[in-house]
């Protein structure tokens, strides 16, 4: 309510200040009908400008979401565990090795693969299981 009544409060004070411009080529409802629309464009202007400021974060905001700091112990264990993993695919039949390679560590899409591989979209789905099957079984062995 406070915005209509600002808007027309500078409608009808910019009217009082140009009356004596009106040179009745228009009806005067007219006339001061394009004032007020003029006036509601100048303020959606004012608070697009006021409320659309570019907040630009720091480098290290942007850095710390892209790469979190981890702690040493953090690093050590990531490594070792990639390590379990790899040493755990090796086990497993290339074609298994192959699937989990792409699905998981290149991170193609299901549709990538079938494309890759010539597999229709019930094949990939059997291999997959099949594949994810025959490692968690290899991790979970001693």
């Amino acid at each position: 309510m406070v915005v209509a009544e600002d808007i027309l409060s500078d409608t009808f004070t910019a009217v009082l200040k140009s009356f004596h411009t009106f040179q009745n080529k228009s009806s005067y409802f007219t006339w001061l009908t394009r004032i007020a629309l003029n006036k509601m464009a100048d303020y959606y202007r004012r608070k697009i400008h006021r409320d659309s400021r570019i907040f630009v974060p720091s480098v290290e905001y942007f850095n710390s979401l892209i790469d979190p700091k981890i702690t040493p112990e953090e690093e050590v264990t990531l490594a070792e565990l990639r390590i379990q993993v790899q040493k755990s695919l090796a086990l497993l039949p290339k074609e298994y090795q192959q699937l989990l390679d792409l699905k998981y560590l290149r991170d193609l899409s299901n549709r990538e693969i079938q494309i890759k591989l010539n597999l229709s979209p019930r094949q990939l789905e059997g291999r997959l299981y099949r594949s994810k099957k025959a490692f968690a079984k290899i991790l979970k062995s001693p």
